[in-house]
């Protein structure tokens, strides 16, 4: 029996590691995972998703760190990236005999992220730099489409850390999520220095959550339950038609005005409706994206078979053109039917010739029913390329 690579199960061990993590882990792990696969130089990893905080992590000496941010430059790789002017996968081999590796990680067809790295190739049976971010990104973008399902296990914590970053700024310091009905865990979060940090909590007792009030203070056996450990000044509960019970802790002991708490409410409903029409808008991107690569596939189909028509049958159809015009040259000595035949197999010859002209001119083919349900190509509806 061959005994299993050891190397390979760590290296899968690894891999796995990254579809473990979880949000605001997830650059640190994959930095992790390329130090324990193949060791670079230096790498820069950097995750921007929706509506939560970007991760961003540089590791490496000083002496390769400036190539490699220079090489993300130059590659457009930046906030503003646009998805559709990168690559999905970048590697390159440097004069200095050092490999260069930058992998794309997009989200529903939008680039969130990329994981970069330089450092020397290993020469034996270990993975190439270039395989071990290739393979690290693909798993990293897997989870992150893991974690951002609108129905997965974190989306209460994912709209939880999407509301506290975006109330920053009106003195919220603390925030606990629950859904109204199901047995989901609450999901107990807190900002500080500028990142937010989160953990499950047991569920809140049913009968105490039917008896929540919107706007109602949080007693103090409770505040304690819901955030232990840290000290919040004072909190609200606040109902929502998106299905979940909040719990708000501020930072100074007053009570949070009703524009503030209208504010914590319309975030909550913007929040739990982000995901799906984040969908609905990539949905229907996708679906027109679609539609013109179907477009141009078709004209691209057309355009391959006059080709064939034009190779397999205007060649014949040359001699046959050729004969017939040379027959009716010495029309006065032909009877009048066979001159009449003749002229027929010009006409159609000819009407053959225009048709296939006219079918590699078309870019934009307009289709009309045939027989038996079957479509066929309006040639003269179809959409052709201006003459030259």
């Amino acid at each position: 029996m061959k005994v299993p690579d050891p190397r390979l199960n760590f290296i899968m061990s690894i891999l796995r590691s990254i579809g473990k993590s979880r949000i605001g882990e997830l650059a640190e792990v994959c930095r992790d995972a390329l130090i324990g696969i193949s060791p670079p130089a230096a790498s820069i990893i950097r995750i921007t998703l929706p509506g939560l905080d970007t991760e961003a992590l540089f590791q490496g000496h000083e002496r390769h760190l400036p190539k490699l941010e220079n090489a993300i430059r130059d590659y457009g790789l930046g906030n503003s990236a646009k998805s559709g002017h990168i690559p999905g996968f970048i590697s390159i081999n440097l004069d200095d005999g050092q490999s260069l590796a930058i992998g794309i990680i997009k989200y529903m067809g939008n680039f969130v992220g990329y994981v970069a790295a330089i450092g020397d190739d290993i020469p034996d049976n270990r993975l190439t730099l270039s395989e071990t971010v290739w393979l690290c990104t693909s798993q990293l973008a897997l989870r992150i489409h893991t974690i951002l399902s609108p129905t997965g296990p974190l989306a209460v914590e994912i709209l939880g850390r999407r509301i506290l970053r975006a109330l920053h700024d009106s003195g919220v310091k603390t925030l606990a999520l629950g859904p109204v009905a199901g047995q989901e865990p609450w999901i107990s979060l807190y900002r500080e220095s500028g990142m937010t940090f989160a953990k499950e909590i047991e569920r809140v007792p049913q009968d105490q959550v039917a008896s929540i009030n919107s706007g109602e203070i949080i007693g103090e056996n409770t505040l304690n339950y819901l955030w232990s450990g840290l000290s919040v000044a004072v909190g609200v509960w606040i109902s929502s038609e998106a299905g979940y019970y909040v719990a708000v802790g501020f930072e100074e002991r007053k009570l949070p005005n009703p524009k503030i708490i209208s504010r914590i409410r319309e975030q909550i409903e913007t929040s739990a409706r982000s995901d799906y029409e984040y969908l609905i808008k990539s949905f229907e991107k996708l679906k027109k994206e679609f539609d013109r690569l179907i477009k141009s596939e078709r004209a691209a189909a057309i355009t391959e078979t006059t080709v064939t028509i034009n190779h397999e049958i205007n060649n014949p159809l040359t001699a046959i053109l050729g004969n017939t015009q040379l027959l009716l040259m010495s029309k006065d000595k032909l009877p009048a039917d066979t001159i009449s035949k003749l002229q027929t197999i010009e006409r159609s010859a000819v009407k053959i010739r225009e048709t296939t002209s006219k079918l590699m001119s078309i870019i934009e083919p307009v289709t009309t029913p045939y027989v038996s349900g079957l479509e066929m190509i309006d040639i003269e509806k179809s959409k052709k390329r201006e003459p030259k």
